[in-house]
């Protein structure tokens, strides 16, 4: 049995982060399926994925991988030296804090995971075609998010935008962003992405 034991359920966007890590990595898992309102022993602010690894009981996805990356041997999901490190923790912020409280913040509200107001999640989606285009610039310019290998960053990216052709508004967002839609394409070839694919997605709320 996996001495690593991760804490979620596979359509949610941050656990798959961890468990493409882990995929990469090449460190063997166990699932448990959790739900945020069942995880309260791990993460008091009962949010997924937690992990636990013998003794160690962490939550947050930067933290997770970042433990993984250090505990396990290569391939790195951090590059060693110090610019690319912190282009890589720089992109992987912006995922987290743009492209999630943009993109990932509309789709809550379209799968019904989130009841907001029309208007307020019309100003998700607006926020949505904003921050695309950054990324698209990026990606333009480098095969992977932070660079030509592929790092931590892509990891957070790449669930979050799975999602986008799901969702027609988000679909045609991503219609306009050419260099995001060849590194999805590149993405979605990978083992670890083929191998974490949720058997089951959410659905648009009626």
């Amino acid at each position: 049995m996996a001495s690593i034991k991760i804490h979620g359920v596979p359509p949610s966007t941050f656990t798959r982060t961890v468990r493409l890590g882990c995929h990469e990595k090449g460190i063997a898992y166990e699932l448990v399926e959790a739900m945020p309102h069942s995880i309260d022993a791990l993460n008091p602010f009962r949010k997924i994925p937690a992990i636990t690894h013998g003794e160690v009981t962490l939550f947050e996805s930067t933290a997770i991988l970042r433990y993984l990356d250090r505990t396990f041997p290569d391939p790195k999901l951090w590059p060693d030296e110090t610019v690319a490190a912190a282009l890589c923790d720089q992109w992987a912020s912006a995922v987290c804090d743009s492209m999630v409280n943009a993109a990932l913040r509309y789709m809550a509200a379209r799968f019904g995971f989130l009841p907001v107001p029309a208007e307020m999640a019309q100003k998700y989606l607006e926020k949505t075609a904003e921050v695309v285009p950054i990324f698209d610039r990026q990606l333009s310019r480098h095969r992977f998010l932070a660079g030509e290998s592929l790092t931590a960053a892509d990891l957070f990216l790449y669930p979050v935008y799975a999602y986008f052709p799901d969702i027609a508004e988000l679909r045609a967002i991503a219609g306009k962003a050419p260099n995001c839609e060849r590194w999805a394409r590149e993405m979605a070839a990978r083992p670890s992405v083929k191998a974490t694919e949720p058997a089951f997605k959410p659905r648009i709320a009626a």
